[in-house]
């Protein structure tokens, strides 16, 4: 069965319109939640509605069994690959944490067998450039 990890541009575009994506969310295979994505999505939450809305979303994935958290390999081959953009493409993680946080839902699609479903083109990518894994950018 297909496994879907679904990066953070997505579910926010879903919370502002839940018509969008149906193709990803109504198809077949089975949706998981990164814990790097559930960290993006609550750090983002400024109103009283949006931390509601990501706590629920956190625990129905908690409850479905779900939710994609790295392990100790998964950091230390996401460090491997930041290595290799900092080289090979010039990437500057000092500047920008996402490129870490994209890293490490990679790796941990990876793990899973899971493809990736983003907006980001550009940093997935450069990532699939270091690792093999799957990704559908939409």
């Amino acid at each position: 069965m297909l496994k879907k990890l679904i990066d953070t541009n997505i579910f926010i575009d879903r919370f502002g319109n839940p018509d969008l994506y149906k193709e990803i969310f109504l198809s077949d295979g089975f949706i998981y939640l990164s814990s790097v994505v559930l960290m993006e999505l609550r750090a983002g939450a400024h109103t009283r509605e949006a931390v509601i809305a990501v706590a629920d979303l956190g625990d129905f994935f908690k409850k479905v069994g779900r939710i994609v958290i790295p392990n100790l390999k998964d950091y230390e081959r996401t460090g491997e690959i930041l290595s290799e953009l900092q080289r090979i493409k010039g990437y500057d993680i000092k500047k920008s944490s996402s490129i870490t946080n994209d890293c490490l839902i990679a790796v941990s699609a990876r793990s899973i067998g899971a493809t990736v479903y983003t907006q980001n083109k550009r940093d997935f990518q450069a990532i699939r450039d270091a690792l093999d894994f799957k990704v559908d950018f939409v």
